[in-house]
């Protein structure tokens, strides 16, 4: 897929947003089917259990269909917040996904919270900013890169965390001072054990934050189902 700087829109960059939030709830790469998101598996519920704040990373629906019912069941259990993505419609061409007010901003967008400036994007590979490769097996390659300034020019201004997705593997490692983390997708997983292009239950992330010092724990959601006894 091709995307053209002609795409990209002049709010790109979509700001900050500071919360009070000290622990937050990442999810991305659902790909619901339904609108209304009520094929999004209860075991995401359970897991944000407690969190101060939900961030969506992208990619909640397929194809043309935004399927954002889904920020709106997620908002029932904490406040939510979400980046605007790269989609294909039912042609195969590249568009970009509507804002919606403060809720869907920014390609990318930074969220102020425990001390620490957070960037959430989808896709690292993609404007705005140069790209940051990700590879198939989801650790970014950050040969050869001023991460800072890279960062920068993506995000608009500095940032000490990055939240991203796009890959569907979940993440959690440290370039040029900056934790990077990726949440996986909760239902079309991706990596060792896993089956490629099969549903099933995956991984969300949750990042808490305060004194300006970070930590991210991935939960994987089959663990949640057996513990419960649905799996």
């Amino acid at each position: 897929m091709v995307l053209t700087e002609l795409l990209i829109p002049e709010d790109a960059i979509g700001g900050v947003t500071t919360v009070g939030a000290r622990r937050i709830g990442f999810l991305g790469d659902d790909h619901n089917v339904e609108q209304d998101g009520s094929d999004l598996p209860a075991e995401v519920f359970e897991a944000f259990a407690g969190v101060d704040l939900i961030v969506h990373l992208g990619h909640m629906g397929v194809r043309d269909q935004l399927a954002r019912g889904v920020l709106d069941r997620l908002a029932g259990h904490a406040p939510i917040l979400a980046v605007r993505d790269v989609s294909t419609d039912l042609q195969g061409q590249p568009y970009v996904t509507p804002a919606e007010g403060d809720r869907v901003r920014g390609l990318t967008r930074i969220i102020e919270a425990g001390g620490l400036r957070i960037g959430a994007v989808h896709n690292l590979e993609r404007p705005p900013g140069p790209p940051i490769p990700a590879p198939a097996g989801g650790i970014p390659a950050f040969a050869g890169l001023d991460v800072r300034a890279v960062l920068e020019s993506k995000f608009g201004g500095p940032v000490d965390v990055v939240a991203y997705a796009g890959t569907h593997r979940p993440v959690a490692v440290n370039a040029g001072g900056v934790l990077f983390v990726n949440p996986g997708s909760p239902t079309w997983p991706k990596g060792p054990g896993r089956v490629a292009a099969e549903r099933s239950l995956g991984t969300v992330g949750i990042l808490e934050v305060g004194a300006g010092v970070a930590s991210f724990e991935i939960v994987d959601l089959g663990h949640l189902a057996a513990a419960a006894g649905r799996a």
